[in-house]
């Protein structure tokens, strides 16, 4: 789950026990498998409100021509000291107005890319919620474990340069990448990096010369910007968030119930058994932004708060 064209860091295997044990995390995790969960409304609605007072993901998290007309400054998020001005061909490309203003769901159902959801047969229990987010285009032919149906789609700027040869070749290749979403919204975070807007740009007028727009939109550097903030103030001083926490944070304004799949930052599972770094393949990151387990502790702290729920091994 790299984010913004970043990459996350995940923990080598005697690292990661080390960590574990350090953290007195087996014990958690422990739980985690063998005890109910109870979730605490209450605190759900506590981070909503929170949230949307300081980001208000329902205007904000996707750039409008309401919130971004002709001529307005856009903050880079990624580039704090640079800005750009919106001009008539990227808020041409912009929608009315965001697509998930005034929705609230019920099941919400949040899906890493782990290799921890191999062989977990989850993919009946995910096709169940009612709102179900999945991260940089990931291969769908895991129906067993990871599921059919998807409502969000992250597109990073670093599988358009990687896989897609930034979108410089054959459109084909993208475009069938695009079909296995079906109905699915794609969200493209291509405004935080002076760097990455023209390739966002390139992206979504392809879909819309294929009859996409509708579905395309960029997530608002403002909204990226002011998450971050929030959770600095809650202790997680990161560079970056990663992809998966953001939309952790999103799916607090609008979900009930949340729970996360394929969330799991180490190389091996809680029987000590190895795993890969995705669930589709093994290729590692390369350094980047993201301390994935720093932020899998926050994790663990919502779910003991009783605001998500964490699935760590098999779903039947």
């Amino acid at each position: 789950m790299d984010f913004l064209g970043s990459n996350e860091n995940r923990v080598p295997l005697s690292e990661s026990w080390k960590y574990l044990m350090d953290k007195g995390l087996m014990t958690q995790l422990t739980l985690i498998q063998e005890c109910p969960w109870e979730p605490n409304a209450t605190a759900v609605m506590e981070y909503r409100a929170e949230l949307g007072e300081c980001c208000n993901a329902s205007y904000l998290l996707v750039g409008t021509k309401e919130n971004t007309p002709l001529g307005s400054t856009i903050h880079l998020d990624g580039h704090r000291r640079k800005n750009i001005t919106a001009y008539s061909e990227l808020v041409n490309l912009l929608s009315e107005r965001s697509p998930l203003a005034g929705f609230q769901y019920n099941k919400c159902a949040l899906i890493g890319n782990g290799g921890i959801l191999r062989h977990s047969s989850c993919g009946q229990e995910i096709d169940q919620a009612d709102l179900i987010i999945r991260f940089n285009l990931p291969p769908m032919n895991y129906t067993e474990d990871v599921g059919t149906k998807t409502s969000l789609v992250t597109i990073n700027p670093s599988i358009l340069n990687n896989k897609f040869q930034s979108l410089q070749g054959p459109q084909k290749p993208f475009l069938d990448a695009l079909q296995a979403y079906r109905d699915a919204l794609f969200l493209i975070p291509s405004l935080s990096f002076s760097s990455h807007h023209v390739l966002g740009c390139r992206a979504v007028s392809i879909m819309k010369d294929s009859g996409l727009t509708h579905r395309a939109f960029f997530l608002h550097p403002h909204y990226l910007g002011a998450i971050r903030k929030y959770w600095e103030q809650k202790g997680l001083k990161e560079i970056r968030l990663s992809t998966g926490f953001l939309f952790i944070s999103i799916a607090l304004e609008f979900c009930e119930h949340i729970t996360l799949y394929g969330f799991w930052p180490f190389s091996y599972d809680l029987t000590g058994e190895p795993l890969s770094h995705h669930y589709y393949d093994n290729i590692l990151p390369n350094a980047g932004f993201h301390t994935m387990s720093e932020e899998f502790l926050h994790y663990l702290n919502m779910y003991a708060q009783g605001v998500l729920r964490i699935q760590l091994g098999k779903c039947q």
